[in-house]
């Protein structure tokens, strides 16, 4: 069989193959131009599509999951139906606005709101989703003032001290648990998550408005200035000899518990400089509990020991 020798061009033009048949090319290379110069038409009368931008208002709501757009706008996100509630009846003071989406049929929470004399904005839920700083938006929440009560070291008897705390779920069971026993404030050194963070907030329940506190503080430097005003520092360790119901009645007046980072737990230096070391009788030689439980068995335990 003769072997053809096929030549084109390369705009796949007029030539033709040495058998002469037409160029395959050619015809598909008319509608190819055809085409293009159909769809260059349709792109020419096309309407123009305009991306729609957040109203300023709802680009100042988002910005509030950052720390940077909390400063910046001197306000924090309240989610969640009893985190809205606690704050409405306890801090309306502070409540910008509560908005809710459009499928919120929550009467109840509806009358208490109105009751606190609060106005109720209606979202889309495309706009809700937003605002909201988590994935499952909750259906409503309050826009809230950044304000907080500083802990009054004349009056107070017991403290918590909070050395770089970075989970936003466990700050948020320390400020539970503290104003769920009582506990007159807490200290938030260095290191430790904003307190006005949403996750802060929602783990909180709201209630850490209740509790008044600082942030952001020196411990080192706070320290001094409690052992001024009469607090024991106590700190735990695993090998402590001593549990909490042992310290004296002059040291239980006053406590100041020293709780720490996740991990790597209290800054040893910070450790070094407490009054008492105590332990948590456990059985199983765990070596440790989460920081938040470990408080909280600590709160119990001090509630105790004033009855």
């Amino acid at each position: 069989m003769q072997k053809i020798k096929t030549t084109y061009s390369k705009v796949f033009g007029d030539t033709r193959d040495d058998s002469d048949y037409p160029n395959p090319w050619r015809d598909k290379k008319k509608e190819a131009k055809e085409d293009f110069s159909w769809k260059a038409k349709k792109k020419d009368f096309a309407p123009v599509k305009r991306v729609e931008e957040d109203p300023p208002w709802l680009k100042t709501i988002s910005s509030l999951a950052t720390e940077k757009g909390r400063e910046k706008e001197g306000l924090f996100l309240a989610e969640g139906a009893k985190v809205v509630i606690e704050i409405a009846e306890n801090h309306r003071d502070l409540v910008q606005g509560i908005y809710v989406d459009e499928s919120f049929d929550n009467e109840e929470l509806r009358e208490k709101i109105k009751t606190a004399r609060l106005r109720i904005h209606t979202l889309n839920l495309a706009q809700m989703k937003r605002a909201s700083a988590v994935v499952n938006v909750p259906g409503i929440f309050a826009v809230c003032r950044l304000a907080h009560e500083k802990p009054n070291y004349d009056t107070a008897r017991i403290l918590t001290l909070v050395d770089a705390v970075q989970d936003p779920g466990n700050l948020g069971a320390l400020f539970r648990t503290s104003t769920g026993f009582g506990i007159d404030g807490m200290i938030l050194g260095r290191g430790t998550v904003d307190p006005f963070n949403p996750k802060v907030v929602r783990g909180s329940t709201g209630c850490f408005l209740r509790m008044p506190f600082e942030m952001g503080i020196d411990l080192q430097e706070r320290l001094t200035l409690l052992r001024q005003k009469g607090f024991c520092i106590v700190a735990t360790s695993p090998h402590a000899k001593k549990n909490i119901a042992d310290l004296t009645q002059y040291q239980s007046k006053k406590i100041a518990l020293l709780v720490g980072n996740e991990g790597s737990g209290t800054d040893k230096r910070m450790s070094d400089l407490a009054d008492e070391w105590v332990k948590i009788p456990m059985e199983n030689s765990l070596e440790s509990l989460n920081v938040a439980v470990a408080h909280g068995v600590l709160c119990y335990q001090i509630s105790q020991m004033r009855k």
